[in-house]
Parts: structure tokens; C-alpha cells; sequence
């Protein structure tokens, strides 16, 4: 006769039922906490070892069936409890507090060592038609994908990176690193790779791995420098807050944080319509940014031989390892992420693959950690400098002053200037160390400061080519008009001098459509394909030898008014990205120094009335107080003073477009 084997539990099983009827009652969003969910599970085991016979056990899992669904729908029960219940009935039988059966295989074939294992569960039907749902409720989100911009998505993120909570630095860490919320805040393991926007993650959730040192290892794109990221989560985890979570549970860690969290990526992500909510769902989620993340990793960094799902179900760490990855059939779970489009500035499809592989290098497909830098050598050199006045200096004896003396003034002004050019906050020492490791660097610092300034840059670029496409268009239309009328005054034989001067205008616009088409050309457009030029009259008054195979309308170039922008919020948001444009533009590797911008009053309005909008000076210099300190080090990043606009012999709307 097998006896169970006595444990005790916390809490008495009526105990745990009436407060989880009393949660149900009150409308509670959280029934059963993970530890109460556990001691119910013992409770049934408990139960279980007395029952006699299968049908007793069938009518005990009934009956707990029963009890979880007064407080929760069937697929939550289906899909996450009931497994609780049946892992502490495996564990149970593995330990001998339930006896192993030998029981006859269910109707699929299945062998069960317990009656619990067998029957607390529910039929093959229910699982089926939730399978079904959830398929539906997919493909609908999958037929109409919602627009994202990837540089506002990632803006966000980095403005949520350099907030004042630690809520908001795990919002930006989910958005650029696609993990879940309890691997950012313990779970996880991020180490840098020898790939900038590459991190060797393991801690993944959901593999059943109770041990982090089991878990398998793998490689995940970051939407940011992946030094950035690693900054991040260091100043995230270091939070006194945060660190009080780090010895618990997934489960123990959402319940204490999920609220807040939420609440950050509703007011960031969903209210501002960065991210607009999915048909079917009550609002945005963590979930969502897992997808969108993994959209934008594709446009950046999938190979454009590669499927898309392969490339994200080996990000998402849906599958790990090449040998997996290479044997295995693709991940269900992948399909659940693709919910989203990216989108440009004028809401044109970006379909683009690896959009960054040429400029950044292939991401590995093994994890290759970047080697650790051994500690320096304690040297003198490297010891600490107490920064000195100049009267305290000019006290101390020669020897001394030529061998360590710094003024104070020149220390302090050193030091915040490499703290802030090298993103280092420490001591004298340490900013002194950084600027050492910089200096031996012999990398060209090509790579631009973020990916969403190369995702502006690039919007501005298709906008740019819009915008070249259509006054090429123009001046062939204006080429024709000329070369007619000068085919007209060849056929009535009039003046001679007017003639001439028709020729020599329509030589100068052969030459500027030959331009254009040449610049086209090297942006990636098609100027010399979609309008077919025509022969143009030689300078001699030679009649054409070809005519143009089609007649291209004139485009009579209009001056619409420009529309007031009254509402704030909306002026504000503008103001932000003539301001963005501007700095993004700046900070492209190849530009010129005479070719920057100072970022000013009068030539935000210039941007903003170039765009059809007009706004008070007033209200472009209360947007700018607000984003002075970033504007005065983006200036003195570049070396821009307030005259240097004076260098430009074009306006700005010639350069960019908002």
C-alpha cells in the first residue's frame, strides 16, 4: 500500500480559496499569486495521493478544473495553470510522493505515469478550437499591418534610456533589445560582442531552464550601439529598486513592476501614436515592442537572402543554436510578431532588407564575445590627480609642481569635456583612462552616433530624391516648351538675336536635366529611365533628329498658402524634428564643415514655412530653451558658432527638406 510521503504548506487550502474568490468578487486584475498557485498545486497533490480509484482522480481534476475557471478564461488556464498543476504532479511522482502507474495509453496514443498527468487537463477539442482562435485573431492582425517609423520608434526608446526612473530605462532596454521585462531586470545575461550592434544574450524565458548557467547562448541585434545598451542595463540593474529584485522569480518580479511598466509604454509608445494599438487588443504591450523591434532588426541587419522569419526566430530566441536553427522546422511562436510595416516620412512601404550590413558588417551567426581588457597596471600615472588651485600649486616646492601639477580650472574643464565626449562618469582617473584607450584606438570613427540618425538621414535621403524627381520633371517639361518655340522661330525665320538666345537658354537646361539625371542616377533613382529624353537643337539651329516619343506636361510651380500651425503640441513635435533633421544632417560622417548648419531661429521657420506651415518666432525659441543644453553640445560637437550660417550661399530648404 503506497503512503504519501507528509510536507507541510504554508497556507490551508480553504484559506487560499476564499481569497482567491474574495479577488474574483472585488475585480482584482491579479487572483493568485505565483506562490499561492504553487501551494494550491501541493494541496492537490495532496489530494490526489487519496484517491482509490481513476474515477475518483477524474472527479477531483474536474472539480479543479472547475475552481480555477470562477477566476480565469479557458485559454489562460489551458496554456499556463494547468501546467503548473501538472509539473508539481511529474515532480511528485519523480520524488515518490505519488506512486507511477502503469496505465493504459489515452485514445491518441499518450502514456500517463499518474491518473493526474492523464486527466487534468482538458479534451483535445478545446485545446483545438483555442489553437483555431488564437490562428484567427493572428491572421487578422497579419492582413492589415499597422505603419511604424522606425526613427521615432527608436527616438522614444532613447529618450526613455535617458530618463529619470528606472521604469523607463527597462522601456527603452525591451524597445531596443527585443527581451522580455524580467530578463532585462535579472534574468538575463548581456555581453558585448566584437559586433557594434550585437550583444550575446542567455537567460532566455519560456525554454523551462532553471539555471542560468544552463542556458544556451545567443546573438541579438541591438537597435542602438550595443555599448550603449550594455550602459544602460548596468545603470538600470544598479538601481536601488531594481536590485531588490534580483533573487526573484519572472513571475514575482512582473507582479511587482508590470504595473508601472505598462503604464510607461502607454504614455510613451501608445498615447504619443508612436505605436498604434493592434485590432483585437485593448492597448499596446510589451509584446508589440518585441514585434516592432524585430522589424526594424530585419530592415537594419537580415540578409536579403535570408527569410524573414529565420532572421527573427533566432533574434527572439524562438530557436537557439546553428545546428537547431539548420535541422529544425520554424518556430510557431515567430508568427506572432509580425503585426507591423515600416513606413517613411510620407508614409511610403520600407521593404528594404540589411539596409546597414554594407556600413556595419554582417551580424555573426556564432557568438563572438569581445575579449575583456585586462586591468591596468597600478602606475603612478594612473593614480588619481586632486586637482589643485593655482595659488595652492605655486605653494607646493618645483620638483614637485613639474611633476603632477594641474590648475584646477584646466583639471575640471578636461575632465567634463572627455566625460562627455567619451560617455565615461567617474573619477579624474577613470575619465583619464578612457581618453588613454581612445587615443590608442586607430579606428576610423565613421560609424554614425545612433542607428535612428541613419534611419532620419535615410527618410530624408527618399524624400530627397522625391523631391529631385519632381523638378527634373519640371525642367524637361520646361526643355520641351523652349526647344518648341525655338523650332517655331527656326520655321518663321525670325530675328536672329532672339533666336540665339533661345538657343543658349536651351543649351543651360541640357545641361541642368543632365545634371539632374546624374544625380539621380547616383541616389538610386531612375531620372534617366522614366521620362525618355529627347534630342535636343544644336547649338548651330540644326532641327532635331529625333522627337521626344511622348509629350511630358508642364508643371507650373505654385505658391500654396501657408497653413498656421495653431496647435502646440503639434507646433512642439515639428519644431522637435526640424531640429532632429538638422543635427542628423550634421552629423553624417562625410559631411563638410562649411556645409553644416547652426541650428537657429530663423532657420527652423525657414524649415518650417519650406514645409507649408508657419508658427511664431515666440513659440520656435520656447521649443528650443527646452532642448538647449542638447543643441549648445550638438554645436559644440561640430564647432558651429552663431555666424556660421553666414558661409552658406543657398538656403537651407535647399539642403533639406522637412
Amino acid at each position: 500500500m503506497f503512503t504519501p510521503l507528509s510536507y507541510s504548506h504554508d497556507t490551508s487550502r480553504k484559506e487560499l480559496i476564499d481569497r482567491f474568490r474574495d479577488r474574483i468578487a472585488l475585480g482584482e486584475r491579479t487572483k493568485l499569486s505565483k506562490q499561492e498557485r504553487s501551494e494550491l498545486a501541493l494541496h492537490f497533490v495532496d489530494r490526489l495521493a487519496r484517491c482509490k480509484t481513476e474515477e475518483e482522480a477524474i472527479a477531483l481534476c474536474r472539480a479543479e478544473i472547475d475552481l480555477l475557471e470562477e477566476g480565469y478564461p479557458t485559454a489562460s488556464i489551458a496554456n499556463q495553470y494547468l501546467p503548473e498543476w501538472r509539473k508539481a504532479i511529474s515532480l511528485a511522482v519523480e520524488e515518490g510522493r505519488l506512486p507511477k502507474q502503469d496505465l493504459e495509453p489515452n485514445q491518441f496514443g499518450k502514456f500517463y505515469p499518474h491518473w493526474g498527468l492523464k486527466h487534468l487537463l482538458y479534451p483535445n477539442q478545446v485545446h483545438k478550437t483555442l489553437k483555431e482562435k488564437t490562428t484567427a485573431a493572428n491572421n487578422q492582425k497579419q492582413d492589415d499591418l499597422q505603419p511604424i517609423r522606425a526613427n521615432r520608434f527608436i527616438a522614444k526608446a532613447n529618450d526613455l534610456l535617458q530618463g529619470e526612473t528606472p521604469y523607463e530605462w527597462a522601456v527603452g532596454l525591451i524597445a531596443v533589445t527585443g527581451r522580455r521585462f524580467s530578463e532585462i531586470v535579472a534574468k538575463g545575461e548581456f555581453k558585448p560582442t566584437s559586433h557594434p550592434y550585437a550583444i550575446a544574450f542567455r537567460g532566455q524565458l519560456k525554454k523551462g531552464i532553471q539555471s542560468l548557467d544552463e542556458a544556451q547562448t545567443f546573438l541579438i541585434a541591438t537597435l542602438i550601439e550595443s555599448d550603449k545598451v550594455i550602459a544602460a542595463l548596468d545603470k538600470f540593474r544598479s538601481h536601488p529598486r531594481i536590485q531588490e529584485l534580483a533573487d526573484l522569480s519572472p513571475d514575482e518580479i512582473n507582479s511587482r513592476l508590470n504595473t508601472s511598466v505598462r503604464h510607461h509604454i502607454k504614455r510613451e509608445f501608445e498615447d504619443t501614436e508612436v505605436v498604434p494599438v493592434l485590432i483585437g487588443e485593448k492597448s499596446v504591450s510589451a509584446h508589440n515592442l518585441r514585434g516592432i523591434y524585430a522589424e526594424i532588426a530585419v530592415h537594419y541587419f537580415c540578409p536579403p537572402n535570408q527569410a524573414t522569419h529565420r532572421f527573427v526566430q533566432a533574434h527572439l530566441g524562438h530557436i537557439i543554436g546553428e545546428r537547431e536553427l539548420a535541422n529544425r522546422k520554424n518556430a510557431g511562436a515567430t508568427e506572432h510578431y509580425f503585426h507591423y510595416r515600416l513606413v517613411g516620412a510620407q508614409g511610403q512601404q520600407l521593404n528594404e532588407k540589411g539596409i546597414l550590413l554594407e556600413r556595419f558588417g554582417a551580424l555573426p551567426t556564432t557568438v563572438e564575445l569581445e575579449p575583456e581588457s585586462p586591468e591596468p597596471p597600478a602606475t603612478e600615472e594612473l593614480q588619481e590627480i586632486e586637482p589643485m588651485t593655482t595659488s595652492q600649486a605655486e605653494s607646493q616646492p618645483s620638483s614637485y609642481k613639474s611633476r603632477s601639477y594641474v590648475p584646477a580650472e584646466l583639471m575640471h574643464q578636461l575632465h567634463d569635456l572627455a566625460a562627455h565626449k567619451l560617455n565615461v562618469d567617474g573619477s579624474h582617473a577613470e575619465v583619464l583612462q578612457a581618453v588613454i584607450e581612445f587615443l590608442q584606438d586607430d579606428k576610423t570613427p565613421t560609424i554614425a552616433t545612433s542607428i535612428e540618425s541613419f534611419g532620419s538621414t535615410f527618410q530624408w535621403f527618399t524624400t530627397e530624391v522625391e523631391r529631385l524627381r519632381e523638378e527634373n520633371r519640371s525642367l524637361i517639361a520646361e526643355r520641351d516648351q523652349v526647344q518648341a518655340e525655338l523650332q517655331q522661330l527656326q520655321n518663321q525665320s525670325q530675328d536672329q538675336g532672339e533666336l540665339e538666345a533661345l538657343r543658349a537658354e536651351n543649351q543651360r537646361l541640357q545641361s541642368e536635366v543632365s545634371q539632374f539625371q546624374q544625380i539621380k542616377q547616383m541616389l538610386g533613382g531612375t531620372a534617366a529611365t522614366e521620362v525618355q529624353a529627347s534630342s535636343i537643337a544644336s547649338p548651330s539651329g540644326n532641327a532635331p533628329t529625333s522627337q521626344p516619343t511622348h509629350q511630358t506636361k508642364t508643371t507650373v510651380a505654385s505658391t500654396s498658402t501657408q497653413k498656421r500651425m495653431k496647435d502646440e503640441e503639434q507646433a512642439f513635435g515639428m519644431i522637435g524634428e526640424a531640429i532632429d533633421l538638422i543635427m542628423n544632417w550634421n552629423d553624417l560622417p562625410a559631411r563638410e564643415f562649411n556645409h553644416k548648419w547652426f541650428i537657429s531661429v530663423p532657420i527652423i521657420l525657414e524649415l518650417i514655412r519650406g514645409s507649408g506651415y508657419s508658427m511664431s518666432q515666440g513659440r520656435v525659441q520656447a521649443a528650443m530653451k527646452q532642448r538647449k543644453e542638447a543643441i549648445d553640445n550638438h554645436h559644440d560637437n561640430h564647432g558651429l558658432g552663431q555666424r556660421h550660417n553666414s558661409r552658406h550661399d543657398k538656403p537651407i530648404t535647399e539642403d533639406l527638406v522637412l
